[in-house]
């Protein structure tokens, strides 16, 4: 009886814990979709899929789009997760894949002419989404790129808004500091202590005196709050642009800057003052190769930087640096099809950090457990496979999106119904659009399994297991018009594709 009455009790006690972590993760899921895009095709798509977090599972769903995304890769969901924005640094696209209304013709110049058409705005870490604090729309942060006759400059920090109100773009490349060049680069944001208002970094080449400037986004919009001269200015001339990352903290306690030029920056960071305190600097001088990356680990105590052919971990609960570094692993050599080098990253909200190539590849590398120290981090060289190729070695720049007291991250994501799955399949779905009946046709290796039918927030609207007949039909003229998204598990797999409902 006592057995029986503590294994009830800790079945309960179990149940509401998860149910807890899933109420304290179900809101703030501005980044649980990744966009990728390249290799256009004829006549002008793009190999295309997007890296989903949603319902508990990480997800590889390829399909078409008309432009690349390429290192300027920015994406934004709502609060439940549902993909809104994403853009490319040419142009704001919807979650429908196209571009917005009058959300064309972003960082227009020579250098927008020159490579939009391309699909692609060159450079990296120029761009970013953040929610508007008065919460009527969505503010694209972004850098343009000038050309000059002795140098490549940055002249020009600026916004396009997007408004909630037909996600129509009210204002476009409207500057926000141009007296001064910027660092190519670097530019992060991270949520104010009151939780509605972002602080915004950017930095200015030493050229024009080597300073970090903060920004405010409030309800009234973005404004200079200071600046001030950067402690390690080496890191702020032409070697260091573009070349390397900075990110604040999963816990936003934490800022750091690396470029494997100049080394690591650590600071402590005060998110309601916006001051920067406790100043360590560590020179990683044997890490000097190519691109480099950062991130932090999601209980802050490890910064992890890469050089290109090696992947380090650093502590930083040593109060010397340089007694806290481990090499995790160096470039075991294998292409997929070209060199799978270490390069930027980017944590996700399955508290995992992925780690992006300098080359158009196939792969990401995975640091699976980043909270643990030393190789018990688990890193994966290409843990994670993509159907084409990542242009040049893109990856969403998203700011700390979870703070105060909420979970950072959900290590929960990992499977369908306990079945590992890293990449959904397409269906073949028709009529598309329809105003009720649909036919799916099931691949030949299909087996029995489950059918789902999604709304585009999520809810599930059917749900049914079937037995493999070679097709299946389901009626949607019950439904609003709209966007549903059709999921079937069978055989180990996934496949998915959404379906448009007409009245």
């Amino acid at each position: 009886m006592t057995l029986q009455y503590g294994i009830v009790r800790w079945s309960l006690i179990l149940t509401l814990f998860f149910a807890l972590q899933v109420e304290i993760i179900s809101q703030d899921k501005y980044d649980y979709v990744w966009m990728f895009a390249a290799n256009p095709i004829e006549p002008i798509e793009a190999e295309a899929y997007t890296l989903d977090f949603n319902g508990g599972k990480r997800i590889v769903t390829p399909f078409y789009v008309d432009d690349e995304i390429g290192l300027n890769n920015a994406s934004i969901c709502d609060a439940d997760g549902n993909l809104m924005l994403y853009a490319n640094g040419c142009a704001i696209y919807d979650s429908t894949f196209q571009v917005v209304e009058n959300g064309y013709n972003i960082n227009p110049g020579e250098v927008h002419d020159d490579w939009c058409q391309l699909g692609d705005y060159p450079d990296l870490g120029l761009t970013l989404f953040l929610e508007d604090p008065a919460g009527d729309g969505v503010y694209y942060i972004h850098k343009n790129i000038v050309n000059t006759p002795t140098d490549v400059t940055n002249p020009d920090l600026m916004y396009s808004y997007i408004s909630y109100d037909g996600l129509i773009v009210t204002e476009k490349n409207v500057k926000i500091d141009s007296i001064r060049l910027k660092q190519s680069g670097y530019l992060e944001a991270i949520r104010h202590s009151n939780g509605k208002d972002w602080w915004i970094f950017d930095f200015v080449e030493n050229s024009e005196g080597g300073y970090l400037a903060k920004f405010i986004l409030d309800d009234s919009g973005i404004f200079l709050f200071n600046d001030s001269p950067y402690p390690n200015i080496e890191s702020l001339d032409a070697q260091c642009s573009a070349a390397g990352q900075s990110c604040f903290s999963p816990d936003g306690t934490k800022y750091a800057r690396y470029c494997h030029h100049t080394g690591l920056d650590v600071f402590d960071f005060d998110r309601e003052s916006g001051e920067l305190s406790q100043y360590r600097h560590l020179p990683l001088a044997n890490l000097n190769s190519g691109f480099s990356g950062l991130a932090i680990s999601p209980n802050g105590r490890f910064v992890y930087v890469t050089g290109q052919a090696t992947l380090t971990q650093i502590d930083l609960w040593e109060e010397d640096l340089a007694d806290g570094i481990f090499l995790i692993d160096t470039y075991d050599g294998i292409g997929n099809p070209f060199a799978t080098w270490f390069t930027w990253m980017q944590i996700g909200p399955d508290c995992r950090i992925y780690v992006t190539s300098s080359n158009g590849v196939k792969s990401m590398h995975v640091i699976n457990n980043p909270d643990e120290k030393g190789t018990a981090c688990n890193f994966v060289q290409r843990g994670l496979q993509f159907p084409s190729d990542n242009n040049v070695g893109s990856i969403p720049n998203h700011p700390v999106f979870r703070l105060d007291g909420d979970e950072v991250c959900d290590p929960t994501i990992t499977s369908v119904f306990d079945i590992p799955v890293e990449v959904a399949y397409d269906l073949d779905i028709y009529p598309n659009p329809t105003s009720n009946l649909i036919t799916i046709d099931f691949p030949e290796d299909l087996r029995d399994g489950v059918l789902n039918v999604k709304s585009i927030n999520g809810q599930v609207m059917i749900q049914q297991e079937f037995e493999y007949s070679g097709s299946l039909q389901v009626e949607l003229g019950n439904y609003d018009a709209g966007i549903y998204l059709i999921e079937v598990i069978s055989n180990g797999k996934y496949y998915r594709d959404r379906v448009i409902k007409v009245d």
